[in-house]
């Protein structure tokens, strides 16, 4: 809130205010923070003080009162930690303009926050043993680098001829990655920009996961040369653990067949939650080997208000420090067989979830959740169990035209996609069946779109050259 100040000054040495006068003079809502954080600072040094003194004794006496006065200062500063604490859950919540749609306020109203500290695996209680990953030599308790992507990617080059055929056909791939669908790269070097000031707001920090096979991995350099090292972190689940590739053997129960991916993919969050829940990441995104992910306008995404509000329980921005957040469960929302009643996102595009909503399945939903079913339709499986163990829905993630964001198909076909007029045309055609409100042409697709899917090396590296200006 901004209001008018005026300051007068009688010497030029009061240009130069201290951190106390400006909370007293100008923010004097704060003072008593103010206190909090002085006793804090000043137990501290006392106890520094005492800590400096009692080791000029070497007796054991003075060892052990040296112990105990350690022992109360870690209390006090409990006290005061608590203190602190208090007084940020008294500051008035920051208010702002965004508000939710009325279907999205319904859908996170359905759910409870969940406290995002991590819980032990071995105190879950799940009946489901987790077999972990094994190393390219069959070593157990293998631990994927999953930044060793972003700190060295490789780079992405197309020749002179091939850039010659990527770039002259402007087909319904070109048209709709140039005339809609585009990587927002001003905000997002703004932003970077910023974060890197001292004091600057960091930005959402993304883990992405592929899940493949090793009979597909001529199918993975392309997705390193691309839109991999945007994240990060990353990880290609996998059947062959390759550094190289990135890839990593977790095992899981049952075959490695299509029919039994959602074993496949009930271990790789396992393991994900296991190894990386702590490492720093907001979001945790998960696909096939044929999906492409526009990296930058999925961190804008989750770093807007909107999403910043929903994952608060969606009437306040927190304030920071929160220990809980609402779980978010982000895709392109499907009607299981036209059933409103079992919206699920789909894995074609992948789906996006918060720390929270990775707790809540893990954690909570995962060890009575269909823990030895075999079937393909992990997605819809991982969707069941949350909102049947946890009350977690897919949020809606339409734009503000009413666009999608994430993309069952590849740009080609969402432009020339039309949904059948004719009642049992519409009846036979899945995917307006499972499709919810869906619109048509360039304005299926949000000009922000973050991911689309059936995309095979060719056109990746050709979507990419465009959307990056390599055509230009």
């Amino acid at each position: 809130k901004s209001f008018p100040l005026r300051l007068e000054f009688s010497e030029p040495e009061q240009l130069c205010r201290t951190f106390g006068w400006f909370m007293k003079t100008v923010n004097n809502g704060f003072e008593d923070l103010e206190e909090v954080i002085e006793k804090l600072t000043d137990n501290k040094q006392e106890r520094i003080t005492k800590d400096q003194e009692m080791r000029v004794g070497d007796t054991d006496d003075a060892k052990e009162e040296e112990i105990e006065e350690g022992d109360d200062g870690e209390a006090e500063d409990d006290n005061i930690k608590q203190q602190i604490n208090q007084k940020r859950k008294n500051q008035k919540p920051i208010g702002t303009k965004t508000q939710l749609s009325a279907l999205n306020l319904e859908i996170i109203s359905r759910t409870h926050p969940i406290n995002l500290s991590f819980t032990d695996p071995s105190s879950i209680g799940d009946e489901q043993p987790r077999l972990g990953a094994v190393d390219e030599d069959g070593r157990q308790n293998y631990i994927h680098d999953e930044k060793s992507l972003r700190n060295n990617p490789p780079t992405f080059h197309l020749d002179d001829e091939v850039k010659a055929k990527t770039c002259a056909s402007h087909d319904s791939t070109y048209k709709m990655l140039t005339e809609r669908v585009a990587v927002d790269l001003d905000t997002h070097n703004l932003l970077e920009s910023q974060a890197k000031k001292p004091n600057g707001k960091p930005r959402a920090r993304i883990f992405c996961t592929v899940y493949t096979i090793a009979a597909n991995h001529d199918r993975l350099p392309p997705i390193l040369q691309t839109w991999g090292p945007r994240c990060d972190g990353f990880m290609v689940a996998s059947d062959k653990t390759d550094p190289e590739l990135k890839t990593v053997n977790i095992r899981h129960e049952g075959e490695e067949a299509y029919g039994n991916i959602w074993q496949k993919v009930r271990a790789i969050w396992k393991y994900v939650y296991d190894n990386y829940y702590e490492e720093g990441y907001d979001w945790f995104h998960i696909g096939g080997d044929d999906l492409y992910v526009l990296v930058e306008n999925l961190r804008l995404y989750l770093e807007s208000d909107e999403i910043i509000l929903a994952a608060n329980g969606g009437k306040t921005l927190p304030v920071g420090g929160e220990e809980e957040a609402t779980p978010l469960f982000l895709g392109r929302r499907f009607k299981e067989q036209g059933n409103e009643e079992r919206i699920f996102n789909s894995g074609g595009s992948g789906y996006t979830m918060n720390r929270a909503a990775l707790k809540a399945l893990v954690v909570d939903a995962f060890p009575t959740c269909m823990p030895h079913l075999e079937t393909f339709a992990e997605d819809v499986m991982v969707a069941q169990c949350l909102r049947n163990k946890v009350q977690v829905f897919p949020y809606d993630t339409k734009d503000e035209e009413g666009s999608e964001r994430y993309m069952p198909f590849d740009p080609a076909t969402h432009l020339t996609y039309t949904i059948p007029k004719d009642p049992k045309k519409f009846e036979n055609d899945w995917y307006a069946n499972y499709s919810i409100d869906i619109k048509e042409g360039f304005e299926h697709c949000s000009k922000r779109s973050v991911a689309f899917h059936y995309i095979k090396p060719p056109l990746m590296n050709r979507m990419h050259a465009i959307l990056y200006g390599h055509c230009r």
